[in-house]
């Protein structure tokens, strides 16, 4: 499913990030937003792709976050920190294709919207 910004401006381009989404904060979350802002900014559609292999002893869905306020201890789930942005989690790379065409459907609806709107 994907999920999406409230868009104040007008969508012209479309750009594809994918990732295991494994340290995506490595250069600091502060960074990281900071570029994701200066995109939109820039009418840049940002879509997600997030690889989560099934494989894997802990999928990205199940993920925690672990952090500290004060002296208390808060555990978040990972993917909350993409509830803000568009994404998609692919856990079967033969779905790829479905899953981008529905990517592509919506952004052109979007465009289309916010062109007659």
């Amino acid at each position: 499913e994907l999920s999406s910004y409230g868009w104040s401006l007008p969508v012209s381009q479309l750009f594809f990030i994918i990732s295991d989404s494994d340290n995506i904060y490595q250069e600091g979350q502060a960074a990281v937003e900071k570029w994701v802002r200066s995109a939109v900014d820039a009418n840049i559609f940002l879509v997600f792709v997030i690889l989560d292999n099934p494989q894997k002893a802990h999928s990205v869905l199940d993920q925690k976050k672990i952090t500290f306020v004060g002296n208390e201890v808060r555990t978040d789930e990972y993917m909350d920190r993409f509830t803000d942005k568009n994404y998609v989690v692919l856990r079967d790379t033969n779905t790829l294709p479905q899953k981008l065409s529905d990517i592509l459907r919506q952004w052109f609806e979007m465009v289309n919207a916010k062109r007659d709107g």
